[in-house]
């Protein structure tokens, strides 16, 4: 008789462990919260009113290629919107000299056959955005990765917004210059031109 309601009692002591957990905090129990810290805000901003872009980012593979700004800072021959439009679209860029080339590459440490075969030299401001093709403005980009191609993609949109006027030439060198991945984020990416 006893053995029957020992089991019976230790059958429900399994079921209230099994039900309740083992130790720890009591259902219901308050967890700490951390101490409140004067002046600091706890909340994300107030988005009311805020229209957010409607595009749906790229996928990205890869590193994103960018310039040392030491190294390629950028330089132009003229800010004269009208100086750049009048040159032909995809016309003849300069040739860079052997000696540009070597010193770039050089200076950037891609003199292994495997680092030039993944990078090619692009100008940073473009020749039809008024770029000059000086070593303060070529840089390898990369042709693996967010790179070369992305680059030359926002070269062209940004050409034709300064050229329609949605832009000026000195902002488009500028967004170049400071950082062309942001600049193929916001004209490119962010206005549907992928």
């Amino acid at each position: 008789m006893i053995r029957p309601r020992l089991e019976a009692i230790l059958a429900t002591v399994i079921l209230a462990v099994a039900i309740g957990g083992c130790g720890g905090a009591h259902p219901g129990a308050a967890t700490a919260a951390p101490p409140a810290v004067p002046g600091e805000v706890t909340t994300g901003p107030d988005l009311s009113g805020v229209t957010l872009p409607d595009f749906v980012m790229p996928i990205i593979h890869g590193g994103i290629s960018l310039p040392d700004r030491k190294l390629t800072p950028g330089a132009v021959t003229t800010t004269d919107a009208n100086d750049v439009c009048e040159v032909q679209p995809h016309s003849t860029v300069p040739q860079l000299s052997s000696a540009l080339q070597t010193a770039v590459y050089t200076a950037y440490g891609y003199t292994s056959p495997e680092a030039l075969h993944k990078h090619t030299l692009d100008w940073l401001v473009p020749y039809d955005l008024g770029g000059a093709g000086v070593e303060a403005n070529i840089w390898p980009a990369a042709t693996a990765g967010t790179g070369f191609y992305q680059k030359i993609q926002t070269d062209e949109i940004l050409r034709q917004m300064v050229c329609r006027r949605e832009l000026t030439l000195t902002q488009a060198q500028t967004a170049l210059e400071t950082n062309w991945y942001s600049a193929w984020l916001r004209y490119v990416v962010a206005t549907g031109h992928m």
